[in-house]
């Protein structure tokens, strides 16, 4: 059997100087989370929706755009106001990466 040779994408998280191989369609938030890279800030820690997409409180700015899923409902919905000013950012619960991401998170350290 003969496996090809498949690059798997890779999320840099700029703020946290983090590189990590995901699965092709993985979501920033699992990584994001399990790696110890906030996504959530402050009392949303503890007060989200476990990356339902309901609450819109794991905003991240990613690109490019172009190896990511398209915004979904959920994102146009809670991010409305903040695409205009930051069209790069995006639900960390619901975009899907599909080659190598720049992710830069909104939590202060």
């Amino acid at each position: 059997m003969i496996l090809e040779d498949r690059a798997v994408p890779i999320i840099t998280f700029v703020r946290e100087n983090k590189r990590l191989e995901v699965p092709d369609g993985d979501h920033v938030r699992y990584p994001a989370l399990e790696n110890d890279v906030p996504v959530y800030c402050g009392l949303w820690k503890y007060a989200n929706c476990h990356g339902n997409g309901l609450c819109g409180t794991d905003r991240v700015a990613v690109s490019p755009s172009t190896n990511t899923n398209n915004l979904t409902f959920m994102e146009r919905f809670w991010l409305r106001g903040d695409l205009k000013k930051n069209p790069n950012i995006r639900l960390a619960c619901q975009v899907e990466v599909y080659g190598d991401v720049t992710v830069d998170t909104q939590c202060k350290s």
